[in-house]
């Protein structure tokens, strides 16, 4: 219906474009990021690595600056020492919680890890999977004496012969994994960490990677990462689907390889999907990097973008690309969709080509007529459509043939000294008359469909056509004194850019910054709360003084350009963003609530599991000694078991076992504050023959219970 609208575009109009920008456009942003701060690893890997993944500790996801919305606040040295003060909370009021052998490592992980930690496979052979690992990050704040120690301490644990030794006396570790080498290599100066090993693993390699010498310079997916994210801080991860299906292809069936190739997914090099930070503003988005072939043939290809002028600050824009008559024909013989038309689609394809042939054009003529952009914008005016004339002739021909066969005349008046065409009309009575027969009842179910009519008002700036629902949306928009371009709307207040986009979306909201980053400061209060310290709020600056910007923004996007095809829901900040809508107090007190509800309870449940689960390995003993009892003697009297009480006396392990059947009975009102007298763990005997099968269970809550204690 858009697009038969337009074609009552008529008349001619003088274009109109003003400046005075400066209240609707907002300033460009563009972050600095210190290198020591940033992650590193993604810049070296050479171009045989298959898979990469990044995740950041908590720090990372909410309190590094990573240049988004509030990377202002966040590369202040006056958030940075609350943050810290947070994490000595954390370290201060829930270490003593943790086995004393990880409490180095705990630090470790708490203080010193200062970017995102970064996974790579890598696979150096071009003929087979053979895949090594690549793990790298930044540590702050510690010598590699102390690293070195804290890691063979931790490792011993899980491995008593495991054992790093100093290569050359240089900053280079090697260890077994298995069978297979590994190495370590840390660097003081700058925190730069790496651990490698695997199938084929050569300090060679190691020596390549740390230095970045074997690394694609010229990289695609190198380029995008560091277009979607600089700082290397967020969560992503990327994979190399055409790499891998080179080394494995021979394992694919027949059927599904013809499958593979004809949708061009062993021509799909990388694979992208994560979090984005940059220009000040963060997104969710997943892109597929591979040439023009296969499946996204079957996409619409944006072509020949064209700009409009918006009245102000837009609400918001919807762009849509609709695709070219050559790309629909595509389609339609790459999928064969001919060849599936049943008896019944053939006969509704017989009615609409009858139709055509009577209207004297065809879907085709009116894609052709037209480029593939429509505009839906709000705006200070209203709400308004355009579209652009790509062949006037087609246009020309296209619109009097419809006049004709639907009997519609169009005229032009006047609102405000603008001139607008107006047309009014009901299709659906229009067609119901071209019927060759007509029912006995016809002037009435004419009457009745004249109801549901159509109303368009357009006018023409150049060869780009307005149109909306009300001339008076047509009339503000011609008079607005605030024209800006809506590429300089997309380019600075969305950060984007739509040449290429198949679907987007584009808004602003009113005071967003300054939302999220009284939203942030609740949120870094709150954390502090549970971390028992106190944030000092006040050593951090207003919004005013951090300058953020008077709107936010919010947009979605679907692209196809030479490159790739990618998916993109952009936004200010996305730790806050699902809450924004909510009232301030109510927000913090549901988050907190939440935690309180949730996380602590489930981190407390886990520290009395843990100790009711040392009471069962100090039980196996007095289980093992009874078992014995019970298959040695025939008939159970009080002095049964006596011997074993007496022998297996545990200090902090309070039992009886119970003389009549043998159940061991352990009261826990001492293990925990979180249990009372009276509060028993049972380990009841069930004897067969030659062997006694033990039931675990309890008369306190069931959450306190390791997995395999719930009957």
């Amino acid at each position: 219906m858009v697009v038969i609208a337009v074609v009552f575009s008529s008349g001619c109009e003088n274009s109109q474009t003003s400046s005075s920008q400066a209240s609707v456009i907002r300033a460009v942003a563009n972050y600095e990021l210190e290198d020591q701060r940033t992650a590193w690893l993604n810049k070296h890997l050479p171009s045989e690595t298959v898979a990469y993944f990044n995740m950041p500790t908590p720090w990372n996801y909410l309190f590094d600056a990573k240049a988004d919305a509030l990377h202002k606040v966040q590369e202040l040295p006056a958030h940075q020492q609350q943050v810290e003060k947070i994490k000595q909370g954390f370290k201060s009021s829930y270490f003593e919680y943790l086995p004393a052998e990880y409490h180095g490592l705990g630090t470790v992980l708490l203080e010193n890890i200062a970017t995102s930690i970064e996974l790579a496979v890598i696979n150096y052979s071009p003929s087979a999977l053979l895949p090594t690992f690549a793990v790298g990050t930044r540590l702050k704040n510690i010598k590699a004496d102390e690293l070195i120690s804290e890691v063979q301490t931790v490792m011993t644990g899980v491995d008593p012969d495991f054992a790093l030794t100093q290569i050359d006396n240089k900053n280079i570790w090697s260890f077994k994994t298995g069978q297979f080498p590994a190495f370590l290599q840390y660097d003081e100066s700058n925190g730069q960490l790496l651990v490698y090993g695997g199938m084929g693993a050569k300090q060679e390699k190691l020596n390549a990677l740390w230095a970045g010498t074997d690394g694609d310079q010229s990289s695609a997916i190198k380029k995008l990462n560091q277009q979607a994210d600089p700082s290397g801080l967020n969560m992503k991860m990327w994979l190399a689907p055409a790499r891998m299906y080179q080394l494995g292809g021979a394992f694919v069936p027949p059927e599904q390889k013809e499958m593979i190739t004809e949708l061009g997914l062993d021509q799909l090099t990388h694979l992208w999907a994560g979090f984005e930070s940059n220009n000040g503003q963060s997104a969710f988005a997943v892109h597929a990097m591979m040439p023009e072939t296969g499946w996204r043939k079957m996409l619409p290809t944006p072509q020949d973008w064209y700009d409009v002028n918006v009245a102000g600050k837009p609400r918001s824009v919807i762009q849509i690309t609709i695709p070219t008559s050559e790309q629909v024909k595509h389609i339609i013989k790459t999928l064969k969709l001919e060849e599936k038309l049943t008896e019944s689609d053939r006969k509704d394809m017989a009615v609409w080509k009858k139709m055509g042939e009577d209207l004297g054009f065809d879907f085709y003529d009116l894609l052709n007529a037209y480029h593939q952009q429509l505009f839906m914008v709000k705006d200070e005016a209203g709400s308004w459509m355009a579209m652009k004339i790509k062949n006037p002739a087609l246009r020309k021909r296209i619109e009097k043939s419809f006049n004709e066969y639907f009997d519609i005349e169009s005229e032009k008046k006047q609102l405000a000294g603008v001139d607008i065409m107006q047309a009014h009309y009901s299709i659906y009575q229009k067609l119901f008359e071209k019927q060759k027969e007509l029912p006995a009842d016809a002037e009435q179910i004419r009457q009745f469909l004249n109801v549901f009519k159509d109303h368009i008002y357009w006018y023409e700036e150049g060869d780009v056509v307005y149109f909306s629902r009300v001339p008076q949306v047509l009339a503000e928009r011609r008079l607005h004194h605030h024209m800006i371009p809506l590429s300089s709307w997309l380019k600075q207040n969305q950060g984007s850019e739509w040449e290429s986009a198949i679907l987007a979306y584009g808004k602003d909201v009113k005071d967003l910054p300054q939302d999220l980053y009284h939203y942030y400061l609740l949120l870094l209060q709150g954390i502090g709360d549970l971390a028992q310290v106190e944030v000092d709020l006040f050593a951090l600056p207003t919004a005013s003084q951090l300058d953020l910007p008077k709107q936010g923004r919010i947009n979605l996007m679907v692209a196809s350009d030479a490159e790739k095809v990618s998916l993109k829901f952009g936004y200010e900040y996305f730790v806050l963003e699902p809450i924004i809508s909510a009232e301030g107090s109510i927000t913090t007190v549901a988050m907190m609530g939440i935690l309180a509800a949730y996380a602590i309870p489930a981190y407390r449940d886990y520290t009395v599991r843990a100790k009711i689960n040392d009471q069962l390995t100090i039980a196996n003993g007095v289980k093992t000694a009874v078992a014995e009892q019970m298959q040695a003697v025939e008939a159970f009297d009080e002095n049964t078991f006596t011997h074993i009480e007496k022998e297996f006396s545990f200090e902090n392990f309070n039992y009886y076992i119970d003389y009549e059947t043998g159940m061991i009975v352990i009261n826990v009102a001492e293990v925990d504050a979180a249990f009372e007298e009276g509060d028993e763990l049972y380990l009841e005997p069930l004897q067969e023959e030659g062997y006694v099968e033990w039931i675990c269970y309890s008369n306190f809550k069931e959450s306190y219970l390791p997995p395999s204690c719930r009957y």
